[in-house]
């Protein structure tokens, strides 16, 4: 595939290799499809695709969609060892796949948006995640019905979601949204990255709590940056812990090792401790008592 210049290239060829990994013993079609897959949404979000526009918004961008990807495509190798756990199919697999690629997809402007970024549709994000699903995935052989799972998989990572009022069959399509979920939290917040990335993530706040038509939505709880940052731990402990624990069932333990240590969930309050470090010093340094640097 030809990648523009301005492409991180590590991250497509880690989640490339993950995803052959995990495809290695499939059918011939189905690593063709996931090989495909990949390429279009690297494509989608570059704005190589016809009608697209690249990507612009800071936090929530290809990055972040390969670092998900990647969470959900370890806890999808180690899942598949664990036969306690309701068993999947090949293509269950590959819906997954299509799923954590998709569900970031609706911050995308289409040709001629020009007023702001994509931040604006952070309400509206999932919804939009959706609708793409169905326009694109015809085109990778999904059936209506595994679009279907596919979308409510979307849903279930909306902020406001709770999986238990979502219209899952059985177990399995729970499973499949659980995954997702898992993956967009650990791949969001155990990014090596993410306290350097919170004024981005700020940013897309501000501008969602600004569009025209969610000015009274929850995108303005945070006033400042500095609220942003002193706000991370609670709502790591208070939300995303128990959320992962209780809602999500726990599926992140999937890929904790026989000592107990998970590296995900170690990475994430890693970053969760940087991030209140870096709020403390903002505090100071807003109120003129960080002592001056000596030379």
């Amino acid at each position: 595939m030809d990648l523009p210049l301005m492409f991180h290239l590590q991250g497509y060829f880690e989640t490339r290799g993950r995803s052959q990994r995990l495809f290695q013993y499939a059918p011939a079609e189905t690593v063709r499809l996931a090989d495909a897959l990949l390429d279009f949404i690297t494509n989608l979000f570059q704005g190589c695709v016809d009608g697209f526009l690249p990507c612009d918004t800071a936090f929530h961008d290809l990055n972040h969609t390969l670092e998900a990807t990647n969470v959900v495509l370890d806890l999808l190798a180690v899942h598949r060892e664990n036969p306690e756990f309701t068993p999947f199919r090949e293509s269950d697999r590959l819906l997954v796949f299509a799923a954590v690629l998709f569900h970031d997809t609706g911050y995308l402007k289409r040709t001629g948006d020009r007023e702001g970024s994509g931040a604006k549709y952070s309400a509206i994000h999932v919804g939009r995640s959706c609708f793409l699903a169905w326009d694109f995935l015809p085109g990778f052989g999904f059936t209506p019905d595994e679009i279907r799972q596919v979308q409510n998989a979307i849903c279930a990572t909306a902020v406001t979601a709770r999986l238990d009022q979502l219209p899952f069959r059985n177990v399995r399509e729970w499973l499949i949204a659980a995954i997702i979920v898992t993956g967009d939290m650990l791949g969001q917040m155990a990014a090596p990255d993410y306290p350097e990335r919170l004024p981005s993530l700020y940013l897309e706040f501000r501008e969602a709590g600004a569009f025209s038509r969610f000015r009274n939505s929850s995108f303005g709880a945070y006033q400042s940056l500095q609220d942003l940052l002193a706000g991370t731990e609670k709502f790591f402990y208070r939300h995303v812990l128990p959320t992962l624990d209780t809602e999500l069932r726990g599926v992140y333990r999937l890929l904790t090792d026989g000592s107990g240590y998970n590296a995900y969930l170690d990475q994430m309050r890693i970053n969760v401790a940087r991030v209140s470090g870096m709020a403390k010093l903002l505090a100071d340094a807003n109120a003129g008592t960080v002592l001056p640097h000596r030379t």
